[in-house]
């Protein structure tokens, strides 16, 4: 009876490590909250001043760029790409939904050229983030 109750708790604990006891809800990245907040007005007309530099900035989600890889992240009339982290964008969002973001800013220069093709028309702002976290911003 006692080889029973070992070989049940056993499969017991091993149930529980391999089910309920995972920590994947907490693998999502958290906001560094040491990190400077700016504007999406300064970030886009001071964009040079923060090229390389770790902030966060908030706006909204103004929806996939045609590459389907970025999305376009805005402020009133100001517009950024945001290229999302590899863990992906938050499920939940939807155009307009309010989000912050936490990245590195990368600035185009004029004498760049880029290999991104953009559908003719399309905006291509000079300002981008390479986002570590994405959050939304419901409050």
């Amino acid at each position: 009876m006692k080889y029973k109750t070992q070989i049940i708790l056993a499969l017991f604990a091993a149930f529980a490590l391999l089910t309920g006891c995972s920590d994947q809800n907490n693998t999502q990245a958290k906001l560094d909250d040491s990190l400077p907040v700016i504007s999406m007005a300064d970030l886009v007309k001071q964009g040079e001043q923060y090229k390389g530099k770790t902030i966060t900035v908030t706006g909204r989600f103004g929806g996939m760029c045609a590459d389907g890889a970025d999305f376009y992240f805005k402020d009133k009339l100001d517009l950024i790409e945001v290229i999302p982290p590899a863990s992906g964008l938050p499920s939940d969002i939807i155009l307009g939904t309010p989000l912050k973001i936490q990245g590195v800013v990368m600035v185009r220069g004029e004498h760049e050229e880029t290999e991104e093709h953009h559908e003719e028309g399309e905006i291509e702002p000079d300002v981008k983030i390479h986002a570590t976290v994405i959050q939304t911003n419901r409050s």
